[in-house]
Parts: structure tokens; C-alpha cells; sequence
């Protein structure tokens, strides 16, 4: 598989995980199901900027050229795609709050 694909089905499992854990967090606190496209799309780039922002550690993690390249600066790259994550798990959050 290359990287495209593996990212393109990590994209899509990860959205269907949330949602189903999102909505079955919703039927057990009995509370109604209102899942509209707006959600569907915000929940759909969330998740995308989540892997995105795993890919970018990975990457500044393997890749050496990367670290001569960026020297220190590397530790705000790292820092903004953990910053990525954080604010992206919010808003899935926020969804289904």
C-alpha cells in the first residue's frame, strides 16, 4: 500500500469510529440524534486534520533531513501540529457535546 492509501483509510476509519462512538454516546445518554451535513463536514476535516497532523510527527520524527533543515524550529512544528490535534479533538467533541 503506499502512504496516500494508508492515509485515505486511516481518514475513513477514524470517521466512521467517531461517529459511531459519537452516536451511541447520544442513544445512551438518551438524548436525540440530530446529526445534520454541517456536522458531517466538521466531523470529516476534523478527522482529516488529526491524521494530517499525526503524518506531519511522523514525518518530522523519521525523516533527518527534515531536522537539519529546521534545527530547532522543528519543536514549533511539533508543537503546532499537537496544537492541530488538540483543537481539531474539540471540535469533534463539541459535536456530539
Amino acid at each position: 500500500m503506499s502512504q496516500n492509501q494508508i492515509l485515505v483509510s486511516s481518514w475513513a476509519c477514524l470517521t466512521f469510529v467517531t461517529i459511531v462512538l459519537g452516536i451511541s454516546s447520544l442513544y445512551v445518554r438518551r438524548r436525540p440524534i440530530v446529526f445534520k451535513l454541517a456536522d458531517f463536514m466538521n466531523l470529516a476535516l476534523a478527522t482529516t486534520a488529526i491524521i494530517s497532523s499525526c503524518s506531519l510527527i511522523y514525518r518530522a520524527i523519521t525523516v533527518k533531513e527534515l531536522e537539519t533543515l529546521l534545527g530547532f524550529d522543528i519543536v514549533t512544528l511539533y508543537l503546532g501540529a499537537i496544537a492541530v490535534i488538540w483543537l481539531s479533538t474539540q471540535q469533534i467533541w463539541q459535536i456530539f457535546r
